[in-house]
């Protein structure tokens, strides 16, 4: 997976995203935004076979895609969207339409980032230890919501999981679990998945 990285303008996601598609990568980009939206795009060498943004679907997503400033990105080759849209176009009528012009955007001759070796991916607790720099009771809670969000969203958990939880952090003790859980699971855009995560999380959290 590619590290971590600095939010960044829309214009620059598209750029990464057409040469990813250039170089005929699969797997997963997934996009936090500024203002803690989240959306993925799947590739399947290089063709985008997926696109997600919350609880929009395939062409439903692109006009709220479209309409992100700016946001922080992953890309994964071990994580493929099993969410596939048959009602697609094709790869290249699709940049166009994200890039919001009658032309697909120009593909920058920088190098797409290479494939990572198969251990390179992060631990999903690792963000924790290095985020909560609250009690312990917070790091650990952080790390549990973590790695339970991780099975369904990807590599993208941590930064999902900031915001909410230097909210439950700024409310003080005691920790609303249930109420954190509940607006984390909401990242998720799906409700089956969205209930799957509140059972799995919370009984981890019940756990001593």
């Amino acid at each position: 997976m590619s590290p971590e990285r600095a939010a960044v303008p829309y214009a620059e996601l598209l750029s990464e995203l057409s040469r990813l598609c250039a170089a005929r990568r699969t797997g997963t980009m997934f996009i936090a935004t500024t203002d803690n939206q989240s959306a993925r795009i799947g590739l399947q060498q290089g063709d985008i076979i997926s696109l997600v943004f919350r609880y929009r679907l395939g062409l439903e997503a692109i006009d709220r895609i479209r309409k992100i400033t700016g946001g922080r990105f992953t890309f994964s080759d071990t994580v493929v969207d099993r969410v596939a849209s048959a009602d697609l176009p094709t790869t290249s009528d699709l940049l166009s339409l994200l890039a919001g012009s009658g032309a697909p955007p120009v593909v920058s001759a920088a190098p797409a980032p290479p494939a990572p070796p198969p251990d390179a991916a992060p631990r999903p607790g690792a963000p924790a230890q290095a985020q909560a720099a609250a009690s312990p009771e917070l790091v650990r809670v952080q790390t549990v919501i973590e790695a339970e969000l991780t099975e369904f969203v990807g590599p993208i958990a941590p930064l999902l999981c900031r915001a909410h939880i230097s909210k439950a952090a700024a409310a003080g003790s005691p920790l609303d679990l249930p109420a954190l859980v509940e607006a984390v699971a909401r990242e998720i855009g799906d409700r089956a998945k969205e209930d799957r995560f509140k059972q799995q999380a919370l009984a981890r959290l019940r756990e001593r």
